[in-house]
């Protein structure tokens, strides 16, 4: 039986043929509701939007006049309306509103692997690179003065005292003593622990 017979049936009284009318034309309101879930989004799935389009078919039934056209027609019609009113979007300027084409973070996704992700997991976040670079400059930082303190460690008290107050403190030393602390922090055994530092 068409669309329009059943339709038309309907509207003589015969309310028992509804469900037989949705079975009909709701593949067409699931993938109408899958594009508006898609692009509009709103909070609502596409099971919501199905529901609506339960809904604007009992709309659209009330309003078709045999004769006049093909129901999926009509229904096409009462189904946008009713999409545009149930996801917020009455105006030319609300489906324009940036706020309103906004996508969640948590839309599914897959990666070329076909792992399911979010789309969360692949836009970059600069204030967590910038959180990261901070982590691995502290990090960085807390070694090499480790590596320097063992260095300085190995040294005796006047050459250790020599090297802190010229490089640290930015005072005169005796040079004799400086260069005997800078020669045994290029030996081999201690400078191999700075070396990465410089």
């Amino acid at each position: 039986m068409t669309n329009e017979e059943l339709a038309s049936m309907i509207q003589s009284g015969e309310r028992g043929k509804v469900l037989e009318l949705w079975e009909q034309v709701r593949r067409f309101a699931w993938q109408q509701g899958k594009k508006w879930a898609a692009y509009h989004g709103h909070g609502m799935e596409v099971e919501d939007y199905a529901q609506v389009g339960f809904l604007a078919m009992l709309d659209a039934l009330g309003s078709w006049k045999n004769g006049e056209g093909r129901f999926l027609t009509w229904y096409a019609m009462r189904l946008k309306a009713a999409f545009t009113a149930s996801s917020g979007q009455r105006t030319q300027r609300d489906r324009m509103d940036p706020l309103q084409t906004s996508m969640s973070l948590e839309m599914p996704l897959q990666d070329g692997d076909g792992k399911q992700i979010s789309l969360s997991d692949v836009i970059p976040d600069k204030s967590a690179e910038r959180d990261v670079e901070r982590v691995v400059e502290l990090d960085f930082a807390r070694r090499r003065r480790a590596a320097v303190r063992q260095a300085l460690s190995g040294l005796p008290e006047d050459q250790r005292r020599a090297v802190i107050l010229r490089y640290w403190a930015g005072q005169p030393v005796d040079p004799k003593t400086h260069q005997e602390a800078l020669r045994a922090l290029r030996r081999p055994a201690v400078s191999r622990g700075l070396r990465e530092y410089l």
